[in-house]
């Protein structure tokens, strides 16, 4: 550590360095998506417009809570390189999800300290004089283990238009207070040795001890049992939103 915090407290320490980053909230709000009670029709895509452009070089990462349940895919980054200013994503057009109101709460987070510091605080700063740290930034806490490998297959499954969606679930924190990271988990669509599809996420109705999804096969040829292997973590903000 060249530059950093460290606390100790008996053998557990906290420490923040100029290398060993932490995760800052950047912005945050609520999207609509599916069938609310005021909607007509189904919304079938959420578009998320930043208040102000993010200006990191990498993208932020962008994490996901549905009020109470809701399987969204595609997730897309808007602007690019020092200039993110939004994303999108899509719903899962499965029942119930498409006759249900799957709308929920977003942040984003990026690796850069942005806040003000009060007037006593603390602040830390690295070897080029950038501020990495302010007691007044709204950090992330990660509340679960990132996993990759920690899904397997439920009963969940259903066929849409020669489709058949196998379902899946990883254990999950059992809180509607921890957002899932999105960014990674619906960035893409998976390839299952013959067919490329997406992978949507999310959790459903009333139910927060697992994370679920869906991963798609071909009826006519494929046997449709591939699960999705991509990275993803539970995590909520430091201070209310």
């Amino acid at each position: 550590m060249d530059y950093g915090f460290r606390s100790r407290n008996g053998q557990n320490f906290f420490q923040i360095d100029s290398d060993n980053r932490v995760l800052n909230v950047a912005a945050s709000g609520n999207y609509t998506i599916g069938k609310p009670p005021t909607a007509p029709v189904t919304i079938t895509q959420a578009v998320i417009n930043y208040p102000s452009p993010i200006t990191t070089a990498e993208a932020p990462h962008v994490f996901l809570n549905p009020y109470n349940q809701g399987m969204y895919h595609s997730l897309v980054q808007m602007g690019g390189p020092g200039n993110w200013t939004g994303f999108s994503f899509k719903l899962h057009l499965i029942a119930p999800f498409n006759s249900s109101d799957c709308s929920g709460r977003w942040l984003v987070a990026t690796f850069r300290s942005t806040a003000a510091p009060s007037e006593y605080d603390l602040r830390l700063r690295n070897a080029a004089n950038e501020q990495i740290f302010v007691g007044a930034d709204n950090l992330l806490i990660m509340t679960g283990l990132p996993l990759n490998e920690g899904w397997s297959l439920d009963n969940r499954g259903g066929e849409v238009s020669g489709i058949y969606w196998s379902g899946c679930q990883m254990p999950w924190t059992g809180s509607y207070d921890d957002y899932f990271l999105a960014s990674t988990l619906l960035g893409g669509k998976i390839y299952n040795g013959n067919t490329t599809l997406q992978a949507p996420c999310g959790f459903h109705a009333s139910l927060r001890t697992t994370l679920n999804g869906y991963v798609g096969a071909m009826v006519s040829s494929e046997g449709g049992t591939a699960k999705n292997g991509r990275t993803t973590f539970a995590a909520r903000p430091m201070r209310p939103l």
